[in-house]
């Protein structure tokens, strides 16, 4: 590898069961966000359309982001080749789709307004590279934050934004719940990420569209250790499973 572009493919053909990527030169790794950022975008660009993005609410500003190829998502019950895209976690969120174009600049209430509905979601994790410990984090970032999939449950009733910041969410891997949580973003603090990411998406050229799906951070995770069945809980409010 001898651009940045290449490191792109080699991620891309790794996520997609092609050779693992190996330590990387030094020159090619990330030095900062805006670098990361560059390479994420590089990603896309040779991917294909993007189909939402991921963004970590109530974890500090500015918050991590990263777009989510329109092909990596997928609906509950769906079928996922674990092995062949080298997912080794599951991580359950709370995600949003949104009804109308979001320009920078956007403000908390043009973000609510924006939100047609809220969803339960898998995000699963892939690893493309031969020795993920000693890849350096700044490479993990670039890899569009290991994102391999994003499995979306159905609408679920917006009185849940009261509940956000206490919501009991569970993983369950093949029918045991492995994994609880009952803290997390609040609706404010995910209306507040959006935002920022409204503006930061428009200036990386890749503005968020009327119809994508915003997952805004991991809850309940754990490594998949092999299991098969993964579904993921929001209270009493939904779930949403897929079978690897």
């Amino acid at each position: 590898m001898k651009t940045l572009a290449d490191l792109a493919t080699a991620l891309l053909e790794a996520h997609d069961g092609g050779p693992l990527v190996g330590p990387v030169a030094e020159e090619l790794v990330p030095a900062d966000l805006d670098v990361v950022y560059a390479v994420q975008n590089e990603i896309i660009s040779q991917i294909g359309a993007v189909g939402g993005w991921k963004v970590a609410a109530g974890l500090g500003h500015p918050p991590l982001c990263s777009p989510i190829p329109a092909k990596r998502f997928f609906g509950s019950g769906d079928r996922i080749d674990a092995e062949h895209h080298r997912i080794f976690l599951a991580e359950i969120e709370v995600a949003v789709r949104l009804g109308a174009d979001l320009p920078a600049g956007a403000t908390i209430d043009d973000v609510e307004a924006a939100i047609a509905s809220i969803h339960p979601a898998i995000e699963l994790v892939g690893n493309p590279f031969v020795d993920r410990a000693a890849t350096p984090r700044n490479l993990q970032l670039a890899d569009l934050q290991s994102n391999g999939a994003v499995v979306v449950g159905n609408e679920v009733d917006r009185g849940i934004t009261a509940a956000l910041d206490t919501l009991a969410v569970v993983l369950e891997l093949d029918g045991k719940a492995v994994h609880s949580v009952e803290k997390g973003a609040s609706w404010t603090d995910t209306l507040t990420a959006i935002a920022w990411l409204a503006t930061h998406a428009h200036q990386r050229g890749l503005p968020l569209r009327a119809g994508q799906v915003i997952i805004t951070g991991a809850r309940a995770l754990l490594k998949l250790d092999g299991a098969t069945d993964v579904a993921g809980i929001l209270g009493d409010h939904g779930r949403v499973d897929c079978r690897l």
